[in-house]
């Protein structure tokens, strides 16, 4: 609530105090005040004792003094936001008398004077700043350095003498002076007690309110992963019967029909991706995955789709991998590479109407194991104007509103692309002009090995042929356990399907299996549970198998480490994904036999 002006003829101090909100600033005023009012009492005491006396030169500077301060009290009480100027005039008043009591009235030190000079130190600190406090209070006791310096007197006269104002308004002077020092002190120390206090209330309520917020926050993460599991589990089988249908070979237009649902089901995974890791971004959840993939495949494979998407737009779609990097299995999170390529790669394909696109990829440097790899997409498509090259990396921001309206979109893409890049320690570099294109480069350092050749492969014990390999198989889905049952079976590879944790359990007491793909959540028994049941299995084969956590939920993974698990499979998956994983399965295994 803002207060009305006051009047000129106002007297009181407290519709003044209450123009004014901060408390140090109504301590300063109060000390203004203070020091103005018993400045008034201390002058009106020396006029009256000095014109008894016969003191004209006392009773000149104390009519003076009235007249001074009755004009800055009035000002005080009409403007009290204007303390500055009050202060300034009423601390050179003060100097003044410091000045005049040494060279012109006593010549000497005595106590008036010194007390003066304390005020002079406490009130510029108090009701100025620390600079004009430095400032005045040199002022204040260079007079006394000056007076010493040329001969004058050492000692300090504690009684009336030649010169001085006569008993008894010396005393009176005194006890004022050392009221006034006394009052100045309480009030400021007052108010900075308050505003010690207001700070704790303040902090109590700030802690009640982060508390409040952590609780918001941890139920939106709680929701989103619970969505991400129930949007996920039914796109799991669109996209995993999708692919089924693909691999029987149906007619062209099924087929074309099916790659239709196929792009619409991944973009719709795109989105949902993008959402749920920027609620994982947003909490500092996520860790980046380490898996060996064949850089070059990888690549191709991921931008199949994409390539539909640009050859239905009629646009030349080229990708562009060095040579050098035909034969390396970089070691990195190939969800977050391919999240990566899909936002950036998707949105030059939004924003370009003709021309084409292009992805490179080039090997910047190669050691015996590291390799410096950097990825350019460059688009001919509407390009984006200089004054917004920072702006679209804002969240839910576009170049402009026509963009928005045209093209759609959440502008989530490239702030979530920025936010992951920087767990690869990497940074997006932007060039581009309105109208001819734009290009989109990042570089990243892989910890890479010498992928082997098909005919190294077949001698070797990490062999692509799983078909020793003995699965159990623990969904309550039915689509999606009737799903990586086929996918598994493509590799002939022996399979158990159960319902749930409890079924997992009892299965495991009667049978060795090499590995387990183990949802978390189950009815009757979930994942975690089961988990337990296994590892507590006296029997080492069979508390010592393999697990992997299939779940939806993108905020788990460092729980199911945490539980015991050994690998983890997201929902939906994809056959590279299920591959790479039934190669450490093999490597675990051979490893287990060497042992």
């Amino acid at each position: 609530m803002v207060n009305p002006p006051l009047s000129l003829s106002n007297w009181s101090l407290q519709k003044a105090l209450d123009t004014q909100p901060d408390n140090y600033i109504k301590a300063r005023i109060r000390i203004i005040y203070a020091i103005i009012f018993f400045s008034l009492v201390k002058a009106s005491v020396v006029l009256i004792v000095a014109t008894s006396q016969g003191q004209s030169l006392h009773a000149i500077r104390a009519g003076i003094g009235l007249l001074l301060y009755g004009i800055m009290l009035k000002y005080l009480l009409y403007k009290p936001s204007a303390i500055k100027p009050l202060a300034h005039v009423m601390t050179l008043a003060g100097l003044v008398v410091i000045w005049t009591n040494i060279f012109v009235y006593t010549h000497a030190i005595n106590l008036v004077t010194v007390q003066f000079i304390f005020m002079i130190l406490l009130s510029s600190f108090y009701t100025l700043n620390s600079l004009f406090g430095v400032i005045y209070s040199v002022i204040a006791i260079l007079p006394v350095i000056i007076f010493l310096a040329v001969g004058g007197a050492a000692n300090i006269s504690f009684l009336p003498a030649a010169g001085q104002l006569a008993s008894p308004g010396y005393e009176i002077m005194v006890i004022l002076n050392f009221l006034t020092i006394t009052i100045c002190h309480y009030l400021f120390f007052d108010a900075f007690n308050v505003n010690l206090k207001e700070k704790e209330k303040l902090n109590a309520q700030l802690k009640i309110s982060i508390d409040e917020a952590n609780r918001l926050a941890a139920t939106r993460a709680n929701f989103l992963s619970t969505m991400s599991h129930e949007l996920r589990t039914p796109l799991n089988s669109v996209i995993g019967i999708t692919e089924l249908l693909i691999d029987d070979n149906p007619d062209k237009k099924h087929k074309d029909n099916l790659k239709i649902l196929q792009l619409s089901a991944n973009d719709l995974l795109s989105l949902i991706n993008n959402i749920l890791d920027f609620n994982k971004i947003d909490s500092d959840m996520l860790v980046l995955e380490k898996v060996p993939v064949n850089i070059s495949n990888y690549i191709q494979d991921t931008c199949e789709v994409l390539k539909i998407k640009a050859t239905d737009k009629q646009l030349d779609f080229v990708l562009d991998i060095d040579n050098e990097l035909k034969n390396i299995n970089i070691i990195t999170d190939p969800t977050r590479l391919s999240q990566l390529l899909y936002n950036l790669v998707g949105n030059a394909i939004k924003f370009t109407e003709q021309g084409g696109i292009t992805i490179r990829l080039n090997c910047l440097n190669k050691t015996p194991d590291k390799a410096t790899i950097k990825f350019c997409i460059e688009d001919t498509g509407i390009g984006i104007n200089p004054d917004k090259h920072e702006a679209i990396f804002e969240l839910f921001t576009q170049a402009d509103a026509h963009t928005s309206r045209k093209y759609g979109g959440t502008g989530l893409g490239l702030s979530i692309v920025k936010q992951i890049l920087s767990l690869f320690d990497s940074v997006l570099t932007l060039e581009s002009k309105p109208g001819i294109g734009t290009t989109f480069c990042f570089t990243i350092s892989f910890d890479y090995t010498i992928a082997e050749t098909p005919k190294q492969l077949a001698n070797n014990t990490k062999s692509a042929k799983f078909d020793h390999l003995k699965i159990l198989i623990a969904e309550d889905n039915d689509v999606n356990r009737f799903l990586i049952k086929t996918q598994l079976d493509k590799h002939n590879i022996t399979t158990v399907a159960v319902q749930n944790g409890k079924q997992a359990y009892e299965a495991c007491l009667s049978n060795d299996f090499d590995a387990i793909f183990m949802d978390l959540h189950m009815p009757e028994m979930d994942g975690y549970e089961a988990l337990r049941n296994i590892r507590a299995i006296t029997d080492d084969k069979k508390s010592g198998v393999y697990i992997v956590a299939f779940t939806a939920s993108v905020t788990e993974q460092e729980e199911i480490f945490k539980n015991g698990f050994n690998d983890y499979l997201y929902k939906p998956v994809n056959m590279n994904e299920v591959y790479a994983k039934l190669e450490k399965i093999a490597e675990h295994i051979t490893q287990a036999t060497l042992q």
